[in-house]
């Protein structure tokens, strides 16, 4: 298929994920899933970096990602894609804002 119909993963290099083996978790991926997924490295830092190894599946960012599950993560995540919480760019800051107004008695 092509790569416009593959599922775009991103796994961030940024430093916090990068020390802490975001080059393995992509390696892994790359090694068996190249064939169905579009899989890249990004230096873009996705702003959950106490949360890290992140991911992001299709924008939907996965959080504490390990060599070990990334494939299994990814994959559940493409079949049963997670209600958009955490992507990248998936909340403006007046919807923050309304979240935090709810939250505050």
């Amino acid at each position: 298929p092509a790569s416009s119909l593959k599922p775009h993963i991103k796994v961030c290099a940024h430093t916090d994920c990068s020390s802490r083996g975001s080059d393995r978790v992509y390696e892994a991926l790359r090694r068996t899933c190249s064939e169905e997924m579009d899989i890249r490295k990004t230096p873009d830092c996705f702003r959950f970096c106490r949360e890290g190894i992140n991911v992001s599946v299709n924008g939907q960012v996965l959080h504490r990602v390990k060599e070990g599950d990334a494939v299994s993560r990814v994959r559940g995540e493409i079949r049963h894609p997670s209600k958009k919480m955490d992507g990248v760019g998936s909340r403006s800051l007046d919807d923050l804002d309304d979240v935090l107004d709810g939250l505050v008695p």
